[in-house]
């Protein structure tokens, strides 16, 4: 909602948390996102630069790390129907919405069943929607029995 500050997301990057860095977000806004009814992401070469410095340029609040990139972040513009599918390594977040509409969106998170897991476990925080046939036989298969 406009002037909202209940529904502010600081900067962060969701593996700062324990999410694998081997799964991807689909954001879906259902209305055309702009501005700072959108979100921000920092780019990879800038995120690159900004992990490689972070002791330096971190400082010790969510705050302090905005303002040390926040020339370099990018407001995103996605439009409704459109899909954003972005690495969930690099810092992004929101602000304030100076905007006059509300922002609804709605986002998924996918990640291989054999890729490595962050501190987020299957059952715990994952749901396998799409096992193809071969880790489906893969995940039943047994030994035989040695007598």
């Amino acid at each position: 909602m406009p002037n909202d500050t209940s529904s502010l997301l600081p900067v962060h990057a969701d593996t700062w948390s324990g999410d694998s860095p081997f799964e991807v977000v689909v954001w879906l806004p259902l209305v055309d996102c702009f501005g700072t009814k959108a979100m921000y992401l920092l780019p990879p070469i800038e995120s690159a630069k900004f992990s490689d410095e972070f002791s330096k340029r971190g400082g010790s609040s969510s705050e302090s790390i905005f303002d040390s990139i926040k020339t370099e972040v990018k407001w995103l513009e996605v439009k409704s129907g459109q899909v954003l599918v972005f690495d969930q390594s690099l810092p992004h977040g929101n602000r304030l919405n100076e905007e006059t509409e509300t922002r609804w969106s709605m986002n998924c998170r996918f990640k291989g069943v054999f890729t490595p897991y962050g501190d987020k476990k299957p059952g715990e925080f994952f749901e396998p929607i799409t096992l193809r046939p071969a880790s489906r036989r893969g995940m039943s298969y047994e030994l035989p029995k040695i007598s």
